[in-house]
């Protein structure tokens, strides 16, 4: 199983969103996350093994404050960010993963109140900033859709063959990549798809 689909398997699922959601904000008991999410602790557990094994959360354990047996809190340790462009000509996917940490309150400021609403402004300042980049990328998203539109009607025109198309849309889609994992990505020969991508120059010179 690749990233991408690791990663799919974990959120296609609401249960183990809302636990995520939930273990964001901060560890918790799966007793907890039993009450809040108004499953039984057996099923909670079943998901909380499922993250423990793809390495997305991790427990640990603590003593009560009532006096009885040490509880085990868990806490997610991979961020990550799932993006996916799908429009005419256009199927692309990108997967980020961060590594996260249990927060340590050692060092950080402790004005109460007054300092979360000075938190506040400043997330509303980066979710502004985070706004105005997604309506760029957008707009960058749907330049690159019109261009790709014009790539499949001149390649529908100048190749007959299914196998000759697909290289091309690899080979222009995918400015940087290199002949072998051209080849070895599509299944074929490194003579032929050489010979595919020679008609390219050989059409560029005639023109």
């Amino acid at each position: 199983m690749d990233e991408l689909d690791m990663l799919l398997s974990v959120i296609e699922n609401p249960t183990r969103r809302r636990i995520l959601e939930a273990l964001v904000r901060e560890p918790h008991y799966p007793l907890q996350l039993s009450r809040e999410l108004g499953l039984s602790q057996q099923g909670i557990m079943k998901h909380l093994r499922m993250l423990e094994d793809l390495d997305m959360v991790r427990s640990f354990s603590e003593e009560s404050d009532q006096g009885g047996p040490s509880r085990r809190r868990y806490f997610p340790t991979t961020g990550f960010t799932i993006v996916v462009d799908i429009g005419p000509g256009l199927f692309n996917t990108e997967t980020t993963t961060r590594p996260m940490e249990v927060p340590s309150i050692e060092g950080l400021e402790t004005r109460g109140k007054r300092r979360l609403l000075d938190l506040r402004q400043e997330l509303v300042a980066m979710d502004q900033e985070l706004g105005e980049i997604k309506e760029r990328r957008a707009l960058l998203i749907t330049q690159k859709e019109s261009l790709l539109e014009e790539v499949g009607h001149i390649v529908d025109i100048d190749f007959q063959d299914y196998r000759s198309r697909k290289v091309v849309y690899e080979y222009i889609q995918h400015p940087g990549i290199k002949m072998k994992d051209l080849d070895q990505g599509l299944g074929l020969r490194d003579d032929t798809v050489e010979q595919i991508l020679e008609s390219l120059e050989v059409s560029d010179d005639e023109s």
